[in-house]
């Protein structure tokens, strides 16, 4: 069992998400950074997709009320135990009474803090992960408040484990992000269509799990057009009047009604949980063969080391 003392600008508990509820207008949700969150698991021997903390920025102190195994990965937030620097992308031993604390992020935005057994909490629609924005999972559908006690699964787990060489993902506060045209690009102007993917974008302090709204060259359609509502996924580049665009993230709407300028594939999803303000973005395109082989490819090579891990 674990305490809360601090709980930064925000932590939230959340799993692989709850998918296939997007009819309802429900997102599937789950950790922004999949891989972090995945390996985290791998770390204390959990399952890749067992219940973990999603902290996002830092600032959180946690008190530890059970000796048990920890692991961090994601962001660098210069982790200390009791005051001792702990190393990002390693699990090591805790016991009662010492206290865990992340500083600011200083590389990526969100950390993940798994537990041994993987945190306990009542699944919402099959999942635990924390949606705020309707109240879903987590505790109590929030995120995690000072004082909240959290306890930890008594599920089997295969012991501590080392992430082994070239396994470990690199991040960096400029995300590239590799994208397929989106179904009204050539409704774009011919300077936004080459701005999208030869101009650096920032984003925002409009920025959360919901969506990062971008800073940079102005995005607009060749004539004004209104748009039916239609269908939005996580990595869809949407284009509003403003010019402005929006990237929709784990937590996106289902629908909107601007136009969609870009999508970004399916194996890059993971850093776009990274995403924070200030954070530099910049798009590469990607061929429909090239958005296929790599997420085979990247699928394939993660789920020898986590099996049933899929991006």
């Amino acid at each position: 069992m674990i305490e809360v003392l601090q709980s930064g600008s925000s932590t939230t508990l959340q799993d692989a998400g709850r998918p296939g509820h997007r009819d309802r207008g429900i997102p599937a949700s789950g950790a922004a950074d999949r891989l972090s969150f995945g390996l985290a698991n791998f770390m204390v021997g959990n399952d890749w997709d067992a219940p973990a903390l999603e902290c996002t920025l830092g600032g959180l102190h946690l008190r530890v009320l059970d000796d048990t195994v920890m692991a961090i990965a994601g962001a660098e937030m210069w982790a200390q135990v009791n005051g001792q620097n702990v190393t990002n992308f390693t699990s090591f031993p805790v016991t009662k009474g010492d206290i865990l604390t992340l500083s600011f992020a200083r590389k990526g935005v969100r950390a993940y803090i798994a537990i041994k057994g993987g945190f306990r909490a009542a699944p919402v629609m099959g999942s635990v992960s924390t949606y705020t924005l309707a109240g879903l999972g987590g505790i109590e559908g929030r995120a995690l408040r000072i004082g909240d006690r959290l306890e930890a699964s008594v599920k089997g787990t295969s012991g501590p484990q080392k992430i082994p060489p070239g396994y470990r993902p690199y991040l960096s506060n400029h995300v590239i992000l590799r994208a397929r045209p989106g179904p009204e690009f050539d409704a774009l102007t011919a300077d936004s269509r080459r701005h999208l993917f030869i101009s650096p974008f920032f984003a925002t302090p409009q920025t959360d799990r919901m969506g990062a709204r971008l800073r940079g060259d102005k995005i607009v359609m060749s004539r004004p057009s209104s748009m039916v509502s239609s269908p939005l996924l996580p990595g869809t580049l949407q284009a509003p009047p403003d010019g402005q665009p929006i990237l929709a993230l784990v937590d996106g709407h289902c629908t909107g009604g601007y136009a969609r300028a870009l999508q970004v594939i399916r194996a890059d999803h993971w850093l776009m949980g990274q995403i924070g303000p200030e954070t530099q973005l910049s798009f590469r395109r990607a061929m429909d063969v090239e958005a296929a082989n790599v997420l085979h490819y990247r699928n394939a090579f993660y789920s020898r080391l986590m099996p049933g891990f899929k991006f």
